[in-house]
């Protein structure tokens, strides 16, 4: 009798303890590379730090010259078309867990990386939007969120024509590299649509 006791003892500490692990895994930090390896738009392979530096500073004088021409013609083009606009919207709860945080976090570090020019043309627009407050509880229905989202929106002329859930942001997580690769191409189809 006693080592049946002792037995079902053992037995409810491993399962208490084997859930405390659990628990701490999900929402503790997880240690990180700060770099990654991923393809700019030209096919060159660059590594990006989870601080999103700046394009410029990692540029060759060459490859800084065709940046800024091809500023200028982002900025042209977004003059011919200053009604087309992509908004990035990551859609959150009050409550974050650590994968939560983590698409949030390399979700803006794709877009800040890939597409800074078209952030600061105003082509491309990033919006953290908690859905729990009252005010966005309509993106629940609009975009049929089940969980949180990740969502491209072209808008033009001020309505929305086109909208995409991007749901492999979960497949992703674990990965930097495929998640920014992802985000990057994913984000170029509707920047194309918006020119």
């Amino acid at each position: 009798m006693n080592n049946r006791k002792l037995i079902k003892t053992l037995l409810l500490i491993f399962v208490v303890f084997s859930f405390a692990l659990l628990v701490y895994r999900e929402f503790s930090p997880k240690s990180e590379s700060n770099a990654i390896n991923v393809t700019d738009t030209r096919g060159n392979k660059i590594s990006v730090s989870d601080e999103s530096m700046p394009v410029q500073e990692s540029l060759t004088a060459r490859e800084a010259t065709g940046r800024q021409l091809d500023r200028g013609s982002s900025m042209q083009t977004a003059k011919k078309t200053q009604t087309a606009k992509v908004i990035a919207y990551y859609f959150h709860g009050t409550f974050r867990c650590t994968t939560c945080r983590t698409i949030e976090k390399y979700s803006k570090g794709a877009i800040e990386h890939y597409f800074a020019n078209e952030l600061k043309n105003g082509t491309l627009e990033f919006k953290p939007l908690n859905v729990e407050d009252a005010e966005n509880r309509h993106f629940i229905q609009d975009y049929r969120l089940f969980t949180r989202s990740l969502v491209l929106s072209l808008n033009q002329d001020g309505k929305e024509t086109k909208w995409t859930n991007l749901k492999e942001v979960w497949t992703h997580v674990r990965d930097k590299e495929r998640f920014f690769q992802y985000v990057k191409d994913e984000v170029e189809i509707f920047l194309k649509e918006a020119q």
